[in-house]
């Protein structure tokens, strides 16, 4: 394991040092995760929103359908679910390679930089070590916090004062508190875990030695880049919400203009008018080419999310082996 020290600013604009130097690979890797998104969010309203759009008519048709009916439906919706959720998780997992093998290796996959291979393969694995590490934590939490509680509630309940009661929530806060501390700190220690898996092409969960002695600066680190995360999510989302509620306007002025002239427009004449807001040109192109956006922002969020890590892989790992 390398000693050398650990750069507080590399690990911070990791990635922007990166966009700087191959700006075409990270448009690419975000376009493809926009894409592959998008289509996995038009499979999920179709199946959806066919079945929501029937039962909102029937609903306002006053109309009971048929339990056969229902059941049919419902059974589509079911059939189709678990492909996109695995279809989610394959995307997810493919994304954070391909983030991940630009940022610690600088390699992208020649034309389509999404695959399925050794990296994703050992990534799945990293990544299911540190869900079930999360998931071991929060069992070993609940039960301590149960059994703490409990004998606090029990302590509380004999003495019957006011000051007992006080005493005992100030205590289970603290408890919170303590359990909170130790989340994070296991949390940043493990964090460099997928980076590494990918940059020395082999399963580094937990990756504990990756972060030794290095704490406090990879979690300053971490906290910088949710800041810059959250600011860049702020104005980039109030320009896509303003520009989205323009493109709504004309819609809202029909739906002003219906309640103006008819005191109490039927069922029909709404549903008319929602269904010319959500099958509007102007509105759908509107909608899609925001949602890439917003899609290829989040897809921005990760690779700087991801960088942190990738920067401590690169900082603290050994160099992998291209032979």
């Amino acid at each position: 394991m390398s000693v050398q020290t650990f750069d507080f600013g590399k690990a911070v604009f990791h990635f922007f040092q990166v966009a700087g130097r191959r700006p075409a690979a990270v448009l690419w890797i975000a376009l493809w995760q926009a894409l592959l998104t998008a289509g996995l969010v038009y499979l999920t309203f179709v199946t959806l929103g066919d079945f929501y759009f029937w039962a909102i008519s029937e609903a306002m048709a006053g109309t009971e359908p048929a339990d056969a009916e229902v059941l049919a439906r419902l059974a589509g919706i079911m059939s189709v679910m678990p492909l996109i959720s695995i279809g989610g998780i394959l995307i997810a997992l493919m994304a954070q390679a391909a983030w991940l093998r630009l940022l610690t290796r600088d390699e992208m996959s020649a034309v389509i930089p999404f695959r399925i291979g050794g990296d994703e393969l050992r990534l799945f694995v990293t990544n299911l070590g540190l869900i079930a590490l999360a998931v071991a934590f929060y069992l070993a939490a609940m039960a301590v916090t149960l059994v703490f509680v409990g004998g606090l509630a029990a302590a509380v309940g004999n003495e019957g004062s006011a000051g007992a009661g006080l005493a005992g929530g100030f205590i289970v806060a603290l408890l919170f508190l303590v359990l909170a501390v130790a989340a994070i700190f296991i949390g940043v220690r493990v964090s460099a875990a997928p980076a590494m898996t990918v940059y020395e092409k082999r399963i580094a969960f937990p990756a504990w030695q990756a972060t030794r002695g290095i704490f406090w600066p990879v979690l300053g680190a971490y906290v910088l880049v949710a800041i810059i995360i959250a600011v860049l999510s702020a104005i980039v989302g109030a320009v896509l919400n303003l520009t989205m509620l323009g493109a709504f306007l004309p819609i809202a002025g029909e739906i002003v203009e219906l309640a103006q002239s008819n005191s109490q427009p039927s069922d029909e004449e709404v549903m008319a008018v929602l269904r010319d807001a959500f099958t509007h040109p102007g509105v759908m192109t509107s909608v899609v080419a925001l949602g890439l956006l917003s899609v290829i922002l989040r897809s921005f969020s990760d690779a700087i999310w991801h960088s942190v890590g990738a920067s401590v892989a690169i900082q603290r790992g050994t160099a992998p082996d291209t032979n």
